[in-house]
């Protein structure tokens, strides 16, 4: 989770990116006011299916689906 900028996660991100954790990111941006260049900065490749924006917390109904996918692939 990060508002807007890049501060303590920046190490845990870093670690994750260089492979020393076994982690997909999927980056999750919801609202207006947000950088899509940071989203897909901190997102696993590839970033079509890892960076999801969505304009309102509401909407993550819609995309519940896509983010079971992303995350439990093979386990529903």
């Amino acid at each position: 989770m990060t508002t807007m900028r890049l501060q303590g996660e920046a190490a845990l991100l870093s670690s994750v990116m260089s492979g020393d954790v076994a982690t997909k990111v999927i980056a999750l941006g919801i609202g207006n006011f947000l950088s899509e260049d940071e989203l897909r900065g901190m997102a696993s490749p590839p970033q079509n299916r890892t960076v999801i924006v969505v304009p309102d917390f509401g909407s993550l109904a819609n995309i519940e689906e896509q983010l079971r996918g992303e995350t439990c692939r093979g386990k529903q």
